[in-house]
């Protein structure tokens, strides 16, 4: 029997055999992971965390001296 789930009444078998070979299917499939290129990719990303933090930091400390030059002028 056809169920109709979708607007354009496409026929969907929901049999129970074709749901478990799906999940033994996916389970089976196994992924190797290298971890040379995951520890490359965590030194990248804290290179990459670090310099923006030196950039932020450096633009806050210009910001302040920057303001303290003008108060200065200022006066």
């Amino acid at each position: 029997m056809a169920n109709y789930h979708y607007h354009n009444f496409k026929s969907i078998d929901e049999s129970i055999e074709k749901k478990n070979f799906l999940i033994t299917k996916a389970a089976v499939q196994k992924r190797t992971v290298d971890i040379n290129i995951l520890l490359n990719r965590l030194k990248l990303e804290k290179k990459t965390e670090i310099k923006q933090k030196i950039i932020y930091y450096s633009l806050t400390i210009s910001l302040l001296f920057l303001m303290g030059v003008f108060i200065t002028i200022a006066r």
